[in-house]
Parts: structure tokens; C-alpha cells; sequence
């Protein structure tokens, strides 16, 4: 932590004094302060802050506790060599969890034991029942696993029933881990219960001494799960709404610094080449080669570090939304003290979508100059036309054009950034004001000789409010108009540029040009100036629609101020209808993502996203639907069969498998003392923690807990060893050691599967010694490192899971939720522009229905996306045996499916100036406009069954189908041109419908483009089917044709 020094004085003020020299003093201060700068270095480079060093301080304390109380007298000999237990499952139960999502954890905990229990004691009392059947003597001895249970000899066909009974409830239970990955920590820890009892339970004779052993261990768990929820709820507790409310400041954070950001891309692009492609050479008009710096000292728009900039802060936003959504549903379901309740959480939520959506259509500018510049040849010298000494004055080479070009577009984002600077102040302004508004940020401190730091003043500094008082909306109100009105300003510029008329009286008169340009240059020049126009209004349209989303935002704040929300808190409960649905969806797939605290997801970058019941139900082509009550039940019995052959099924067997492997050790007689003195029931829970399902994730896992196991075991002498294996110093630098561990869990989740096996291994060791001095270190590490090894040796067989075809199936899984989502894109634009919406105040109104739809499916292909890259970095982890994998291709569809998806919100996102709730306040031109669009078809339902198609073939592995060719581009503004020749004048563009219109065509364009991009990546995975024959000669040799005909076309050839 950082120290403020006061100044140091020259020490002259006392006669005759010894003080040290001045020059001595200001080396010590110097000293001083070169430390403190250090500390702040280290402090800034590991990304600490309070909160988190809080949380690390937290989630170290159960751990030590239940070592600390086990000291006790009273507690040792209640738990006897059970003691160990508490420590461990203290620190799985996790209690660094938001409360909402502790609760639900620790009732599945408790829920899971008390099974657990019930389990055990059918499996003991079998046992005993099988050691009665084949002997008739029982000889009991004093060596129990804890106080009041007594062991017996070796009985064989104990030992067998315990196996079979392990064997079972081991799968079980990791086949319900595989199937509901919010159950994670539950099986973890009914894992462990399990194979403590039923590796104990073939010593017992009589079913009283398995019922005080199942007693005592249920009461280790309980007092784990006690002392982790007393830690939770008493310590530095952590709410599900703390959460979101931290997550809604980040996010607002990340908000205010993609605007900067914006801006200065922006800026950017008044003296960069956007055209420009990354080669070091441009060729010049006459064929030559000059190299790049001498053609123009400006860098390419696309490849500069603001463009990157700007993709990098908003694909974070994009993220923080996916996790935002994530914890949005436990808060929702939480009973706190506070001032804002469910729907006005909800509703935040939607405004903050609503400011994120035109920042997403930024950052596709460089991808837009990207396309045009392809399309026109300018960033291909194959396309590139030489001129010639006859060639006349008059005509433009294609560097020429581009520099043309490139100066008005420079000329243009000048204009353009003039206007738009001002309202980007007030934005930023407008975010801190509903920050401070909704409390969600501590207001500045009173300087010295203020007398009030009141939330109603409002300060005046020339034109700008700051954002301390409620004349903040009308100010940005009055900023946001003034942005919309100096579309003439912009125009003029371009007008200017173009040579047309420039239109006065703010649009009112058409412009003579508009209608004679086809005419008089040609259809190509006015297709390109249209696309320029469209293109300024696309940018125009994004800019004014994230002030305005912003005044929404600022608007909701000064309304629940005045409607007394934030004037006083109050008792926030469910309603009864949410809690209603909490349970009955407690047990249901649930979306999860890689910041979950679920182990599988956070180290796998793995993600459970429930896509709907229509990609899973396939109908069944040998049987027709049941039609009376037998063949129901025969429908049920062949449900059988597919349970166990599913991948679920087959996880749980690799983990069950991988558990008897160890555990066949304690059910054979020359072994099962040995395995009960060198404890080694914790490799098998080694195998039920780290048992991963799939094997890149595996090798990455493997590496990584030997690596933690042996550094937990190094820590572990110096534990012991530093305070001379002194309890009393052993507990507090055990504390410290977690305390440093803890922060691999909470900075970097992707390794808390070995972070959380250290402090196991490491809670393991000292709670051993501490409990006999006598129990060595290395039979810990032993114990760790064998189970491991065994998890990473059923992971690959008998066949291995690979991260690849995981990532081709949920890649799969992504295209599904796009097809799925363009639906309802579709829908939605045709029922807004026909005027069908109805009242999106109503929930059963078809506009608000397809609104959650839409919505939903947004958040859930971000969560997919996000842990789909994640996933890809795994693939470096995973042994290649034969071909490389094709990680360019893959990564290239995951960034074709985030465009597409980006494309498709912002298509719908303009529509909504076609809605109901605005059709009183219409012109008459976008009366005519809704009339017309729907003859042209702006969505096209193929892009659904092509999509759907992609889909299909990635998840199944299937090649593609011949010639499968994207839909054609939507040509609107032609066809609307063939309809009303006058119908996208520019004497309409101060129509909000016209920016709107043209947002629709550029993301429409865009989403073919990518969609043909995105078919011939997944064909270079899948394949494609090849019908064809090829005729390659019929006047050559034989034997030449043939090897031209075999070489050519591959063994697809067909020569008769």
C-alpha cells in the first residue's frame, strides 16, 4: 500500500542539535519515495485493489478455522481422523460466492450429502448383509475410522457389493455433473462423501457401527458447510445484487471509455487512408511500384492502433454484457435492503443494451472500407488498370479514384467530428450524472469552503452542465438535437465534394439533381454517390443513437428520483412468481459462462447454453408419434438406450472407471490396509475434482495440477519449517500462503481447478501433520499426483473427447442460436413495418414478445461466443496426431458469427423508428416508405434455412451440399428506385426513417457478404459434396487424358 511521506525539512531549527545533515536527510527521502512508487507498480501490474485483496482474505479464513477449532480437544476426539474433512470441504463450499448463489450451492450441498448419507447406509447395510451370508464369525477390532465404529476382518463379498455400489453412484452422479453444470460443486463433494463411506463400509460387521460412521461424517460435512456459511454471510458479505450493481458500474465504465476511444478514431480518420491495404508497396497509375511511404505518409485506417482500440473496447463490453446477463438472474431472486427492485434492475439492463448496440456498428467501419476497397480493386493489384500513352487525359486510374476518394471521406469525418465532439462531452457527462443519481459511485468530495455538495445544484461552465443536478437530460436533450439538425452541415460538405446543389430550407426542396443523376452520369457514379450518402447516414445515424441512448438512461435516473425510489430504501423481496420459477428451474439446463465459478467452465472455457428444444428433439424416421398409451411406454423404454449412450453417460463411465481404478485397492484383502493407512481415498476425490471431459483441457489440467501439487507440497515445508512446527505459527502463515492462493482463483478463473488442488493439497498435508506428526509429506503428494495421473489416463481412453470436436459443436450450436435469432429479426421487421407491433407496454403484445425473444437469444450467442474462444486456446494443449488442426478457419467462423450477429442487431435496432408507438407523429413520406418496403422483401427467410444448414453440417460433421450459394443482396434502394424513382431523394434525409433506411441497407449488404464468407470457411472444414464430371480432353492419348482427367478432378472423376 501506498504511503503519503510529509516534506522534510532542513533539521536547523534546534541549536546545537546532532541531527543528520540535510544532504543525508534527502537521501533518505529520496529512498522513500523511490519504494513507494514500486509498491504502487506492483500493485497496478497484479491488478489489486481493495475489494479483491478482501475476498483473498475471505476465502482463506474457513480452511484455517476449522484446522484452528480441531485443535481443541473436544473436536479431535469428536472427529477423530474425520477432522480433516471440515478443512477441505470448507474451502469447496466456496463461500467467496455472491449470497443468492451461496444459497443455492449450500441447499444442493446439504441436499447432496443427506443423499449421500442415504446412499451410504443402504450400501453398508448390503454389506453387512453380504458379510452375515458367508461368514459366521465376525471379529471385531478397535482401529475405526472414527470414535464408536469398529472395523472387522476382510470379507470379500463385502468388498464386492461396496465396489458395485461405488461404481454406480459414481456414474450417476458424474453424469448428472455433465448434464447440469450448475450441480458441479454438489457432485463434487456427494463424490467425495461416497468414496469415503464406501471404502470404509466393507470393514463393518454390524450395521450400528456403518450407522455411527455415517453419522460422524455427515457431521463433518455439516460443520464444514457451517463454518463456509458463517464465513459468507458474517464476513465482508458479498450480495448477487453488489454484483450486478459493480458490473453495471464497470460496464458504464467501459461505456464512458469506448466513447473516447470512439472519438479519437474518429479523429483518426480525418487524415488516414481508410482504403489502404497492409502492403509495404502501392502501385502507381502507371504500373510501377512505389513504395509506401512515398505514395502517402497515411496508415491504413484498418489496421491502425484506434481501430484496434476501438474493436478491443467494445468486444470487452460485449463480454461484460454476457456476464451481466449471467448474474442479472441471482439478483433478481434475492431479498436485500436497498432502493432499486427487479424490474428497474431489468430495465437498466435494456438501456445499457441500448447504448452498446450503434457502439457495436462503429467498430464494422473499417470492415465497411475494407469491403470497398476490395470491391473496387484498390487493395489488388491484379485489378489495378496500367495506363497507356494513347489512354486520354480525362480518365481516372484506380489510385486516382481512391485518392479522390480518401480526401473527401477525410474532408467529410471532419465535418462529421466537429459536430459530433460536443455531444460526446455531455454523453460522458450524462453516464457520470446517472452513476451518481443511482448511487452507484460515491459523489467527488467538497473541496475546502463549499458549503453544500447537494445532487440539485446545477454548475454552468460556458455551454456545458456538469453532472450534478437535473437539467442534465434537457441539456443533452438540446445537444442530441443540435447533432440530428447539422445533417445539413455534413451534407453541404458532401455535396460540396460531389458537385450537386446544395439543399436549402433544411431539406424542404428537392434537390434538382436527385432525380436526373442516373440519367446524366450514369447509373455506376449515382450507385457509388448513393453509397456514400448511405454510408454518412449509417455513421450519422450510430452516433446520434448513442446520445440518445443515453438520454434514456439519464432520464430513467432523474425519474426514479423523482418518483422516490432512491429517495429511501425499502425491504427488495421475489415475488412469489419468481420464486416459483427458481425452483422449477433449479433443476433445468442453465446458461453459464466462463466467469462461473463452475469448475468444468472456467478451466475448459467450456459453456452450457441451453439453445432450445428444437436442436436437441430430432424426429425419429422409423417411427411414427405414439398414438395410444403402449406405444407411449415403448417410446419411454427406447428414451433408455439414448441416456446411456449419450456423452453425458459416457463422462459419468470414464469417471467411475477412473474411481475403482485407485479404488480396487481397498477391496482386495493384501491391499485394503495398506490403502487405508496411506489414506489413499484422496486420490480417487482427486480423480472426482480433476476429471475433465475433454482431453485438451486434460493435458492443460494434467500439466497444470502437478505443477500446483508441487509447488502446494514446497509451500507446505516452508508452512511448517518457518515457525519450527509451532501450531501456533503454522495456522496464521497457513492462512497467508492460501490468502496468495486465493488470488489465481479470483484473478484468473481459467486455473481454479489448480489453484483449488493446491490449497487442497496443501490444507491435506498440514491438517495431516498437524493431526499425526507422524504422517509424512510426500505420501500426500503421492497420493495427489496418482490420482491425477489415473484422471488423465481415462480422459484419452479407450477413445479421447477433444477440445476440437467440442468446438465444432458448439460452433454448430452458435450458428443454430444465429438462424434462431435471424427469425426473429425477421419477424420483428415485418411486423414493425407493417404496424403490427402493438403496445410494447403490454406484455402479451406480439412487439414485446419478440423483444424477450430477440433479447434472450442476443445474450446467450455472446455467452456461446466468449466461451467459444476461450475454448480455442485449448487446442495448443491437445496432441496432434496426423494433420494440423484448422484453428485459423475455426477462429475465422467464430469472428464471422459475432459480425453477422453484430449486423442483425443493428438492422433490427434501426427499425425501430418504424414502430407503432411513433406512427401518430408520421410524415407522409414514411407512410409511402411503409407502403412500399414491404413489396421488396428486406429480410429474406432463406438466410434462416442457410444458416440452419451450416449448422446441421458443423455439428454432425457432414459436408456440405453443391453450389450452396449465399442469398442474393437485397438491392433495396433499387428496387425501391423501380417503385418511386423519388422515394430516397435527399430532400428527405432529415426524415428519421431515411437514416433509418440506410442503416438497413448497409447492414443488410454486409450480412450477405459475410454470410458467402462464412459458407466458404465452413466448407473448407466440412467439405463439400462433389457430383461433378469432368471432360478434360477428347483428342489426346488415352493415357494422357486419363492422368489429366485423375489429376484434375481428383478421384471424382468419371470416365466411361
Amino acid at each position: 500500500m501506498a504511503i503519503e511521506h510529509p516534506q522534510m525539512k532542513s533539521p536547523g531549527g534546534r541549536a546545537g542539535s546532532g541531527s543528520t545533515s540535510p544532504g543525508k536527510v534527502a537521501g533518505i527521502g529520496e529512498k522513500i519515495s523511490n519504494d513507494v512508487p514500486m509498491v504502487k507498480k506492483l500493485w497496478a501490474k497484479l491488478g489489486l485493489n481493495l475489494d479483491l485483496v478482501l475476498m483473498m482474505a475471505k476465502g482463506a479464513l474457513p480452511p484455517v478455522i476449522s484446522v484452528a477449532i480441531y485443535q481443541a480437544t473436544p473436536v479431535a476426539q469428536t472427529y477423530s481422523t474425520l477432522g480433516y474433512l471440515i478443512s477441505i470441504i470448507s474451502v469447496l463450499s466456496f463461500c467467496i460466492m455472491p449470497r443468492a448463489k451461496f444459497i443455492q450451492t449450500i441447499f444442493f450441498n446439504i441436499l447432496g450429502i443427506c443423499i449421500g448419507a442415504a446412499m451410504a447406509l443402504l450400501a453398508i447395510f448390503c454389506a453387512v448383509k453380504a458379510r452375515q451370508h458367508t461368514t459366521h464369525r465376525a471379529q471385531a477390532t478397535s482401529n475405526g475410522p472414527s470414535p464408536g465404529t469398529t472395523v472387522s476382518e476382510y470379507n470379500s463379498s463385502a468388498s464386492a457389493v461396496c465396489g458395485v455400489w461405488l461404481f454406480f453412484n459414481i456414474y450417476f452422479a458424474n453424469f448428472l455433473r455433465a448434464k447440469r453444470p450448475q450441480l458441479q460443486f454438489p457432485v463434487i463433494l456427494y463424490s467425495i462423501f461416497v468414496n469415503v463411506a464406501m471404502t470404509y463400509a466393507p470393514q463393518f460387521s454390524v450395521i450400528s457401527q456403518g450407522i455411527s460412521f455415517a453419522r460422524r461424517l455427515v457431521e463433518a460435512f455439516l460443520t464444514a458447510f457451517a463454518i463456509a456459511s458463517a464465513v459468507s454471510f458474517l464476513v465482508l458479505p458479498t450480495t448477487s445484487r453488489g454484483v450486478v450493481f459493480k458490473g453495471i458500474s464497470g460496464y458504464i465504465g467501459g461505456l464512458r471509455g469506448a466513447l473516447k476511444t470512439q472519438r479519437t478514431y474518429m479523429q483518426s480518420l480525418e487524415h488516414v487512408d481508410m482504403f489502404a491495404s497492409s502492403r509495404p508497396e502501392t502501385p502507381s497509375a502507371h504500373g510501377e511500384r512505389i513504395p509506401h511511404h512515398l505514395h502517402h505518409k497515411k496508415k491504413a485506417a484498418s489496421k491502425s492502433s484506434e481501430a484496434q482500440a476501438l474493436k478491443t473496447a467494445v468486444k470487452g463490453l460485449s463480454e461484460l454484457h454476457g456476464k451481466l446477463h449471467g448474474d442479472m438472474t441471482f439478483a433478481k431472486r434475492e431479498i436485500a435492503y436497498g432502493n432499486l427492485r427487479a424490474k428497474e434492475i431489468d430495465a437498466i439492463f435494456k438501456l445499457l443494451r441500448a447504448i452498446l448496440l450503434p457502439m457495436i456498428g462503429m467498430t464494422t467501419l473499417t470492415d465497411i472500407f475494407r469491403r470497398v476497397a476490395e470491391e473496387r480493386g484498390w487493395n489488388s493489384s491484379n485489378h489495378i488498370r496500367k495506363s497507356s500513352p494513347d489512354q486520354s487525359a480525362e480518365s481516372i486510374t484506380p489510385v486516382e479514384s481512391k485518392e479522390i476518394e480518401r480526401n473527401e471521406w477525410n474532408r467529410v469525418m471532419e465535418a462529421l467530428d466537429r459536430s459530433f465532439a460536443g455531444m460526446m462531452e455531455v454523453m460522458d457527462e450524462g453516464l457520470e450524472y446517472f452513476l451518481l443519481t443511482m448511487e452507484l459511485k460515491k459523489p467527488p468530495k467538497r473541496s475546502k469552503g463549499t458549503k453544500t455538495a447537494c445532487v440539485d445544484d446545477v454548475e454552468w461552465k460556458g455551454d456545458t452542465v456538469r453532472p450534478q443536478g437535473s437539467g442534465v437530460a434537457s441539456h443533452l436533450q438540446r445537444i442530441t438535437d443540435q447533432f440530428y439538425q447539422q445533417k445539413e452541415v455534413t451534407l453541404k460538405v458532401w455535396c460540396h465534394e460531389k458537385g450537386i446543389e446544395d439543399p436549402s430550407h433544411h431539406f424542404k426542396e428537392a434537390p434538382k439533381v436527385s432525380s436526373q443523376a442516373p440519367a446524366e452520369e450514369g447509373y455506376e457514379k449515382h450507385r457509388r454517390n448513393q453509397q456514400q450518402l448511405f454510408l454518412m447516414l449509417y455513421m450519422e445515424y450510430l452516433l446520434w443513437s448513442t446520445g440518445n441512448a443515453v438520454l434514456q438512461l439519464v432520464r430513467f435516473a432523474d425519474n426514479k428520483v423523482e418518483d422516490g425510489t432512491m429517495k429511501k430504501k425499502r425491504l427488495v423481496y421475489p415475488t412469489s412468481k419468481r420464486i416459483l420459477k427458481w425452483f422449477a428451474s433449479a433443476l433445468k439446463e442453465e446458461d453459464s459462462n466462463v466467469h462461473d465459478e463452475a469448475i468444468d467452465n472456467t478451466e475448459t472455457g467450456a459453456q452450457s447454453v441451453d439453445v432450445g428444444a428444437s436442436f436437441r428433439t430430432k424426429k425419429d424416421p422409423e417411427h411414427l408419434p405414439p398414438a395410444n398409451a403402449w406405444e407411449k411406454f415403448g417410446n419411454g423404454l427406447r428414451a433408455l438406450p439414448r441416456v446411456l449412450g449419450s456423452e453425458e453417460s459416457a463422462f459419468g463411465f470414464r469417471v467411475a472407471c477412473a474411481t475403482l481404478s485407485i479404488g480396487i485397492v481397498a477391496f482386495l484383502h493384501d491391499t485394503q490396509q495398506f490403502f487405508v493407512q496411506q489414506r489413499l481415498v484422496w486420490a480417487m476425490i482427486m480423480v472426482a475434482i480433476g476429471m475433465t471431459s475433454t482431453a485438451g483441457a486434460s493435458v492443460f489440467g494434467f500439466t497444470g495440477r502437478i505443477l500446483g501439487s508441487a509447488i502446494a507440497m514446497v509451500m507446505s515445508l516452508v508452512n511448517y519449517y518457518i515457525v519450527d512446527g509451532k501450531t501456533g505459527g503454522i495456522i496464521p502463515v497457513m492462512w497467508f500462503i492460501i490468502f496468495i492462493e486465493f488470488y489465481f482463483i479470483l484473478k484468473y478463473p481459467r486455473f481454479i481447478v489448480i489453484a483449488l488442488l493446491s490449497i487442497v493439497t496443501h490444507v491435506l498435508i498440514i491438517g495431516y501433520e498437524l493431526e499425526v506428526r507422524k504422517v509424512g509429506i510426500q505420501v500426500g503428494l503421492a497420493c495427489v499426483s496418482g490420482g491425477l495421473a489415473v484422471a488423465f489416463f481415462w480422459t484419452f481412453f479407450p477413445y479421447p473427447t477433444t477440445t476440437r470436436s467440442q468446438i465444432r459443436k458448439d460452433l454448430g450450436r452458435s450458428l443454430f442460436l444465429l438462424a434462431n435469432f435471424y427469425s426473429c429479426v425477421h419477424t420483428t421487421v415485418s411486423v414493425r413495418i407493417r404496424g403490427i407491433e402493438g403496445d410494447m407496454d403490454v406484455k402479451t403484445s406480439p412487439g414485446r414478445q419478440l423483444e424477450k425473444y430477440r433479447n434472450k437469444i442476443f445474450a446467450k450467442e455472446l455467452l456461446l461466443l466468449g466461451g467459444l474462444r476461450q475454448h480455442s486456446s485449448f487446442v495448443a494443449w491437445e496432441i496432434s496426431i496426423g494433420g494440423k488442426f484448422p484453428k485459423r478457419e475455426y477462429d475465422t467462423i467464430i469472428q464471422e458469427v459475432q459480425n453477422i450477429l453484430n449486423y442483425m442487431s443493428l438492422m433490427v435496432y434501426s427499425t425501430s423508428t418504424f414502430s407503432s408507438s411513433q406512427r401518430s407523429t408520421e410524415s407522409a413520406w414514411i407512410k409511402d416508405l411503409r407502403l412500399l418496403i414491404p413489396s421488396v422483401n428486406v429480410t429474406s427467410r432463406e438466410i434462416t434455412s442457410l444458416l440452419s444448414l451450416l449448422s446441421a453440417s458443423l455439428t454432425n460433421g457432414q459436408p456440405l451440399p453443391p453450389y450452396l450459394k449465399a442469398p442474393e443482396p437485397y438491392l433495396l434502394s433499387r428496387k425501391l428506385e423501380a417503385l418511386d424513382k423519388d422515394i430516397l431523394s435527399v430532400s428527405h434525409i432529415a426524415e428519421p426513417a431515411y437514416s433509418a433506411f440506410a442503416v438497413m441497407q448497409v447492414a443488410s449488404r454486409l450480412i450477405i457478404d459475410d454470410l458467402e464468407k462464412l459458407i466458404a470457411n465452413v466448407k473448407a472444414v466440412v467439405g463439400e459434396v462433389d457430383f461433378s464430371f469432368h471432360v478434360i480432353s477428347t483428342s489426346a492419348a488415352a493415357n494422357a487424358s486419363e492422368n489429366t482427367l485423375w489429376t484434375q478432378a481428383g478421384d471424382k472423376g468419371k470416365t466411361d
